[in-house]
């Protein structure tokens, strides 16, 4: 999405000016323009006056601020209304200031994004809670329910303990649907409780295969989204690229939780692969027992390297060997190979 080619600083500090002294200097300090964000009290106490006046103060200088807006730059936040219309109404705040900002925003446009958010008519905040991150909404949807859609959605997860597609927790909920689908699918990205992951599937953020803690579970989730095997390496980079929790992980502890965890199983030089994916833990020569031992008679070298290579990335001179120098192996005049025991 294209970022907004304007500063949401600028146009407040144009603003501001239009106000009393003692307006702008609430406003500033409230919202932290070029200053430090103060409560009201502190500035109450800068300026001797009661807690409810500089909130009275501040009340009447954002509505002057929103009408200032409104007769100077109404096609400025007409785009910013535009953009959380195409987001199917609502935003989380992070979200928001990451979309619409550019890169070399700084602290004060954040801050002036969020205050002129806040004194639109068309928008609303909502706060955080348990369920939901502070996040904008269109004024023309109730507010309140997002909350308890996202509470109800919750708790089916955690009855049922399992995924679900968001039509399933639709069917489970089907008053949810006077709203739109647009609407309703996008309430996961400002929920504190549900995430949706890389297969659309929602589930809860305290479940390691959606959210993982450690790095375990980060290595876990990772090769689970890739569907193939991964180099340890690999793995690494892509730990860092889903900025699970913004830490650094080291290659060695992912080597090392790679080798002691039974989900992880190496199948050639630092790559590894997941046991549930049907890759069995073991040498090579434990794999070419296991190969034989399925098989309904003796096997010839290239149909013995044909299933080995399902479970391993190894040279085809690798798997010889193990069944030459391996006396659990015999090699029959017929150029084919068997178990020992198997006579």
């Amino acid at each position: 999405m294209e970022k907004i080619d304007f500063s949401p600083y600028s146009i407040i500090k144009d603003g501001l000016k239009k106000l009393k002294d003692k307006e702008s200097k609430v406003v500033t300090e409230r919202f932290g323009l070029g200053t430090k964000k103060k409560t009201l009290a502190a500035i109450g106490g800068d300026l001797d006056l009661s807690r409810e006046r500089i909130r009275q103060i501040e009340k009447d200088a954002l509505k002057k601020l929103s009408l200032y807006l409104v007769s100077s730059h109404n096609e400025k936040t007409k785009k910013l209304l535009n953009i959380l219309e195409s987001e199917s109404g609502i935003l989380h705040k992070k979200s928001a200031e990451k979309m619409l900002l550019k890169d070399s925003a700084n602290e004060n446009d954040t801050n002036a994004l969020n205050l002129i958010m806040s004194i639109m008519s068309e928008v609303e905040e909502i706060e955080r809670d348990d369920h939901i991150h502070d996040s904008w909404i269109l004024a023309t949807i109730p507010r309140k329910e997002v909350a308890s859609i996202l509470k109800e959605w919750a708790d089916y997860l955690n009855k049922n303990n399992t995924p679900a597609k968001i039509d399933v927790l639709l069917e489970a909920h089907p008053h949810h649907l006077k709203h739109k689908i647009s609407f309703l699918s996008a309430l996961p990205k400002v929920s504190k409780k549900i995430i949706q992951n890389y297969q659309g599937d929602l589930g809860l953020s305290s479940w390691p295969e959606f959210n993982p803690k450690n790095v375990r579970d980060k290595i876990y989730y990772v090769l689970r989204k890739n569907q193939a095997p991964m180099h340890f390496a690999e793995i690494g980079r892509a730990i860092q690229n889903e900025n699970f929790d913004g830490k650094k992980v080291v290659l060695a502890t992912i080597h090392n939780e790679l080798i002691a965890d039974p989900r992880f199983i190496l199948i050639g030089r630092g790559i590894y692969a997941l046991s549930e994916w049907g890759y069995q833990s073991g040498t090579v020569r434990d794999i070419i027992r296991a190969v034989l031992k399925k098989a309904s008679g003796a096997m010839t070298l290239a149909d013995i390297t044909k299933e080995v290579s399902k479970q391993r990335h190894v040279r085809k001179n690798t798997i010889l060997i193990n069944l030459q120098t391996n006396k659990e192996f015999k090699k029959l005049s017929t150029d084919k190979y068997i178990l020992s025991d198997q006579q």
